[in-house]
């Protein structure tokens, strides 16, 4: 009996050990990728700040190869969800081409709590928020135009931008396109009809549908959830990306090591201390969605393009009605590029991505 006590003591010394080892390995190499992708590249940028914008802080951060290059300012979706905690390291891959800014909007991301919103955000403050950091990043990196690219939220954002100011942009690109939320849902809500012919229970959620609706009831988003559960495709970032989200998280030169164990999900504090995904107004976000509709709204100064997920499902990001979009958009040159995926998968393709990217930084050179 002392013997085998001996033995299990033995064994557990040794599990204890190896995972403090690991421990020690995994923070090792952590303070040593920070300490690699903090570094400025020689003859470009590498800087991290908090800048006022209409009334707040706002985080930025800025990286490049080459500070001639281009400037892209990359708007996030949502609203209400930075993500710059893992697309980081997507942005930098850009980084040959563009001067790339990252930007957590008002309130959200590296702004909170600190620095979090205190009232329902609307279109007009998100405009002039957009502006503001558009004509601060003009005069900071010495550009007299920037390149825009949003995705989800963050496309319709940058669309808006594009129409009502294009003397301060050379081109805009739009991932995962949302136009207008009633136009996507009747899209929607004619593939959910299609797509449950065969099930009498989820075919009767699809009729009540109403397309028309965007503040809906607790049971309405219920029903919405179910059928997208069912029949819609979804991204998972760690496991569709082509780069190594885990590591872009745990090598993040910009979180401290708190929040990339709440993003880990280590901490139930997550939402409430990091607002990584939502915040406390989010929930006013498809009105001002909505306030930014692009239906009718087809004439851009610049050139225009668009990234698609094939599979991208959503009830207010339909993909058939952001291609219906693009084949009405007059521009000074346009492209819809699809890759395989969902609606996250024009940022988690990231070597497409780069590719399109060089392609439309070699046309801006040229003209």
């Amino acid at each position: 009996m002392k013997k085998a006590l001996k033995i299990t003591g033995k064994i557990l010394l040794g599990i204890l050990i190896a995972i403090i080892a690991a421990v020690i390995i995994l923070l090792a190499a952590r303070l040593i990728g920070k300490a690699v992708y903090s570094k400025t590249p020689d003859g470009g940028i590498n800087e991290t700040m908090y800048v006022d914008i209409n009334g707040t802080k706002q985080w930025i951060n800025i990286y490049g190869q080459d500070k001639d290059n281009p400037v892209l300012l990359y708007l996030h979706g949502g609203p209400c969800s930075a993500t710059s905690w893992l697309d980081w390291s997507i942005l930098r891959s850009l980084s040959e081409d563009y001067t790339v800014v990252g930007w957590d909007q008002r309130g959200f991301g590296h702004n909170y709590p600190e620095f979090k919103t205190d009232e329902l955000i609307c279109a007009e403050t998100m405009m002039q928020d957009g502006i503001e950091m558009t004509d601060y990043l003009r005069e900071h990196l010495g550009k007299d135009r920037i390149t825009l690219m949003g995705i989800s939220w963050g496309s319709i954002y940058a669309a808006n931008l594009a129409l009502e100011y294009p003397d301060r942009y050379d081109a805009v690109v739009a991932m995962s396109l949302v136009v207008d939320i009633p136009e996507s849902q009747q899209y929607f809500k004619d593939w959910v009809l299609e797509q449950s012919e065969n099930d009498p229970g989820m075919h009767k959620l699809a009729e009540a549908f109403d397309p028309q609706k965007i503040a809906r009831s607790d049971e309405e988003t219920d029903n919405i959830n179910k059928l997208s559960d069912k029949y819609c495709y979804y991204d998972d970032f760690l496991k569709d990306a082509d780069v190594n989200m885990y590591a872009a998280l745990w090598f993040n030169p910009n979180c401290t090591l708190k929040e990339q164990l709440q993003c880990l999900g280590f901490s139930e504090d997550y939402n409430a201390d990091l607002s990584k995904q939502h915040g406390e107004h989010s929930s006013n976000a498809f009105n001002m969605v909505q306030e930014m509709s692009l239906s009718g709204r087809t004439e851009y100064k610049i050139p225009f393009y668009v990234i698609e997920g094939k599979q991208d499902t959503g009830f207010v990001n339909m993909a058939e009605e952001a291609a219906a979009y693009f084949e009405k958009v007059e521009a000074p040159d346009k492209e819809l590029l699809y890759v395989d995926g969902g609606h996250m998968a024009p940022m988690l393709r990231s070597e497409k991505l780069k590719e399109y990217l060089h392609k439309i930084a070699e046309k801006q050179k040229n003209n």
